[in-house]
């Protein structure tokens, strides 16, 4: 399987090694936090036109405290 290197800062490095499960390689973990952004994004207006509008608040209120962690 080809592979690619990637640049990280260290803070990035260390709270992705935090985030890793045990035995959990580095692309199983990227995997598995990309599936759950897709499931939360996937989601948005499950509950009508109100509940929309309530979802994408509050992901675009989640993306803004990722930017602010960056």
């Amino acid at each position: 399987m080809p592979s690619r290197n990637i640049a990280v800062q260290k803070a990035v490095y260390d709270a992705l090694t935090k985030e890793k499960r045990g035995g959990e390689s580095f692309t199983s973990l990227f995997r598995r936090l990309l599936d759950q952004r897709r499931g939360l994004e996937e989601s948005v207006g499950s509950w009508g036109p109100a509940g929309a509008r309530a979802d994408r608040a509050g992901l675009a209120g989640i993306r803004r405290l990722q930017g602010r962690a960056k």
